[in-house]
């Protein structure tokens, strides 16, 4: 019997067909003709297309064995034709003969053929199919179109064809895969693994264009892989938009994309953030996060670029960047900023991390920067608060620094509402910490307590003034508490009047210190209008004034001291707010004249004094010439008396520079003045003395004791155990009617320092510390 290829009447007819559509002459092409028959015989009897295929394929499989390149091309403009003509249920057995076709073109050393296998591949990935495969796999086409796109090809026009072929044949996996669930999942790290860093790489090498290419307007590698790269994103779910990102990381490591220069890490990574969906972008800022950790800390340079990025694209998707857990992403900065502390080379590092922790509080409502300062100001103050601030670490210092500008920098986009806001976490330790740091730390604290009491941005407009008229041309704006403010002002008020007068007369200021102090006082008035408020602030001026001033004896030296001079100037246009804001023509008249007595007499002590402008050295004044330079209680009370809403009487009455912790009735700790506690020490000059154990007897608990204990530096804890050694042995020793008789009769009056020794001597707890009537004394001291 015959061979079918000697008698072609008894081969199949999907052979002869095939057969047909190739022609006599391989260059003249395919037969359009046959080609026809051939399509019209597949849509009829589709059950023979994977029979088809399959002859198709060995046909090409002989015709690359044989260089017979025409037929190659013929057999797959075929295949080309077929998968868009047919799509019945038979069409998946069809497509893989046609994969396994392109697998062979592509696989070949032809670039021609690579590109003929990559252009079918495209096409047919356009292709919407009406059946599922459950079997298909492309891991095959990943790894070759991977490899296509670092082609290291000599070539260098061939080397851009040949990757920008690669680049659309992942485009076309892209397509074919990231939408259909039944397909292969390729978000497997396997494949992301090739695909991202594919990608990358043909637009990170879009500098070196051809200048051929470039004239002739050619489709470029790096245009068409961001293409793919955001197609991709795109349709990235919540549990696939890590799996993208890791490989991307990765890619900038190797390739050293992350310092010195950053900008392609930047354009890679806002491509990225502008691709993925809005919710999902805070697993972002958590990977670059995550992924400094990696990298050591002498690696400052790569740290600070990932910092820098994350900078950059953080403020693409406005406030879902962060997430849910805010607080989270800002304890990761200050853990690294505690690390960095600790060096003395992480100057970049450190700055970065500042400037990404304003960024990052952009993007987030008020109430979480709020949160946000609270968690860096307590921070702040641990770590200085555990010991005496001059037996702290040079890493605490720095640590609490960097806290505080990073306050600073969340408090720039702060915009407050109302003072109410603030809560008893953020406001008293930024009130303590200001007390406990040096100068360049208290000024940061300063301004961050500006920004947060002005209502009406009038920190801005705030400068210093020698005269009414000055006060006129700034435009400030004021407004009264509002019903919300109420609370704000019965609760916290006062703590921030001694605050004040405790910020004026410390002996470190500097000249922007008590600038920011008097932009304070006169925010504070501005923000909450009244009289009282008005009054308050006066006297505390006042107080600071006095001061420096009140124990002068006979004369005063100006220039005695430049602390001096810069606390008497920002008094004095603290004074002048006041009095333009108090809109009392007496006392507005009052501080002119004594500014214009100043101005003649002490020049260098008025607030605006310019360092070129003559001054009078070593002015030496009499109490009569000083009392016209300085500003008088009496006077402002004398300017004020009649005039509804103030309450002159309490500009007489003395102003502690201490402050006593008392308990509310509804259990909250609050400061009061100590002229509004009537404390009663009675005097038992026949008791014996504990003094020589560190308890004072009662008759010299004064004032002045008050003053010395805050002015006196804090013992050492070696110190404290000696004492409490001593009070304890004391109390073992002595009899039981010596303990009765030093005691003072009612247990409220004593004192809190002795109280506190004797608690730690006899090392007992108590249920509640908050005040004294919550103690609960040893049973020696019952009654």
């Amino acid at each position: 019997m015959a061979s079918c290829s000697c008698c072609p009447a008894f081969r199949p007819r999907y052979k002869r067909l095939v057969d047909n559509i190739f022609p006599s002459v391989q260059s003249e092409g395919l037969v359009r003709s046959e080609m026809e028959k051939l399509t019209y015989y597949a849509v009829s009897a589709p059950e023979k297309l994977d029979r088809i295929g399959d002859y198709l394929a060995r046909r090409l499989t002989r015709d690359i064995a044989r260089k017979r390149d025409q037929s190659v091309f013929v057999a797959m403009e075929a295949l080309n034709q077929l998968l868009l003509a047919c799509h019945a249920q038979q069409i998946n057995l069809f497509v893989e003969s046609f994969l396994k076709m392109v697998a062979t073109l592509l696989e070949s050393d032809n670039y021609n053929f690579q590109a003929l296998g990559t252009n079918s591949f495209e096409k047919f990935s356009k292709i919407e199919e009406d059946t599922a495969s459950y079997h298909r796999r492309y891991d095959f086409f990943v790894s070759k179109f991977s490899a296509m796109c670092h082609s290291n090809e000599e070539n260098l026009s061939i080397r851009r064809k040949i990757q920008l072929h690669g680049v659309h044949g992942l485009r076309g996996v892209i397509r074919k895969t990231v939408s259909d669930e039944l397909q292969v999942n390729i978000w497997e790290k396997q494949h992301m693994d090739k695909i991202i860093p594919s990608l990358l790489y043909s637009m990170q090498n879009s500098q070196e264009k051809n200048p051929s290419d470039a004239a002739s307007d050619v489709e470029q590698p790096s245009t068409l892989a961001e293409e793919s790269l955001r197609e991709l994103l795109s349709r990235a779910a919540f549990s696939n938009v890590s799996a993208a990102i890791y490989p991307a990381l990765a890619h900038m490591d190797n390739h050293e994309l992350w310092a010195p220069d950053n900008s392609f890490a930047i354009k890679s990574f806002k491509i990225i953030m502008y691709s993925i969906q809005g919710q999902y972008s805070h697993v972002i800022v958590k990977l670059l996060l995550d992924h400094i950790d990696t990298h050591d800390n002498n690696d400052q340079p790569i740290r600070a670029s990932i910092l820098k990025v994350l900078c950059a694209i953080v403020p693409i998707p406005a406030s879902t960047a962060i997430g849910p857990s805010v607080i989270d992403v800002f304890n990761r900065l200050s853990q690294h900023l505690r690390i960095s502390a600790e060096s003395t080379n992480q100057k970049t590092f450190q700055t970065a991390l500042i400037e990404t922790t304003g960024v990052l509080s952009s993007v987030v409502p008020d109430y979480q920067k709020l949160e946000a300062m609270s968690f860096y100001i307590n921070r702040a103050l641990e770590a200085i608060s555990d010991h005496d601030l001059r037996e702290a670490t040079t890493a605490d210092l720095n640590y609490s620094s960097l806290l505080l500008q990073c306050i600073q920098q969340i408090s720039k986009t702060y915009r407050i509402n109302t003072l109410s806001s603030l809560s008893s976490s953020l406001l008293e330790p930024l009130l303590k910490i200001t007390l406990n740091v040096g100068p360049n730390d208290r000024l940061i604290a300063q301004n961050v307590l500006l920004v947060l009491l002005d209502k009406n941005n009038n920190r801005t407009k705030l400068k210093l003034v020698n005269s009414e008229s000055d006060i006129d041309q700034l435009g400030l704006v004021s407004s009264t508490a509002s019903k919300q403010d109420c609370e704000f002002l019965d609760q916290r008020l006062h703590s921030i009047y001694l605050w004040l007068y405790e910020c004026f007369t410390l002996e470190d200021n500097s000249t922007d210190n008590f600038q920011a102090l008097y932009k304070l006082v006169s925010v504070l008035c501005l923000s909450v209008m009244s009289a009282d408020v008005i009054l308050e602030l006066c006297r505390i001026v006042l107080a600071a004034q006095n001061s420096v001033v009140e124990n002068s004896g006979e004369s005063f030296q100006v220039d005695s001291n430049q602390q001096t001079m810069q606390l008497l100037s920002s008094t004095a246009a603290c004074i002048l707010v006041l009095a333009h804001l108090s809109a009392v023509p007496e006392f507005q008249h009052y501080a002119n004249q004594v500014m214009l007595e100043r101005n003649s007499v002490a020049p260098q002590i008025m607030p605006s004094f310019t360092p070129g402008r003559k001054r009078l050295n070593n002015t030496l004044l009499d109490s009569s010439s000083l009392s016209k330079i300085v500003f008088s209680s009496t006077l402002i009370s004398d300017s004020l008396r009649g005039r509804g809403g103030f309450n002159v009487e309490k500009l007489s009455q003395p102003l502690a520079s201490y402050q006593i912790d008392t308990v509310s009735a509804d259990g909250h700790r609050g400061p009061v003045d100590i002229e509004s506690i009537n404390i009663e020490f009675p005097i038992n000059k026949e008791a014996p003395s504990m003094t020589a154990v560190g308890v004072k007897p009662v008759e010299a608990i004064t004032y002045q004791y008050f003053k010395q204990l805050l002015n006196k530096p804090p013992i050492s804890r070696k110190e404290q155990i000696e004492i409490n050694s001593k009070v304890a042995e004391h109390i073992k020793s002595v009899p039981f009617e010596q303990l009765m008789a030093e005691r003072p009769p009612d247990p409220c009056v004593i004192t809190r320092n002795w109280i506190n020794q004797v608690r730690e001597a006899e090392d007992f707890t108590t249920e509640d510390d908050d005040g004294l009537d919550a103690l609960h004394f040893p049973s020696i001291y019952a009654y």
